[in-house]
């Protein structure tokens, strides 16, 4: 039985004994498989927490670029209605392009 491990189960109740035994590459195996699913689901929460991160970033960044497009269509709003200013006093465009140089 070289290269066998045998295990012995006795119940405490009945005093009953059980007596099987494996051999030694079938233990290997399973504690492989065992440690591959262990480092496997390691990497894969180190990856959903990276991805929850990342999704946090992403609705930051829309928020911001949210922003900057209301203040982006303030700002058309204020130049339109500068333009409207402008023609209700009289004043040119070209004297704006002027006054600014």
């Amino acid at each position: 039985m070289k290269g066998r491990l045998t295990f012995l189960i006795i119940t405490s109740k009945t005093g009953r004994q059980r007596r099987f035994s494996l051999h030694k590459s079938i233990i290997y195996s399973v504690v492989l498989v065992s440690l591959l699913l262990l480092a496997s689901g390691i990497f894969g929460a180190m990856k959903y927490k990276e991805n929850l991160l990342l999704r946090n970033k992403c609705k930051l960044l829309e928020a911001e670029k949210n922003k900057l497009e209301a203040v982006a269509r303030t700002v058309q709003d204020i130049e339109r209605e500068e333009v409207t200013v402008r023609k209700m006093l009289g004043l040119d465009a070209t004297t704006k392009k002027q006054g600014a140089r």
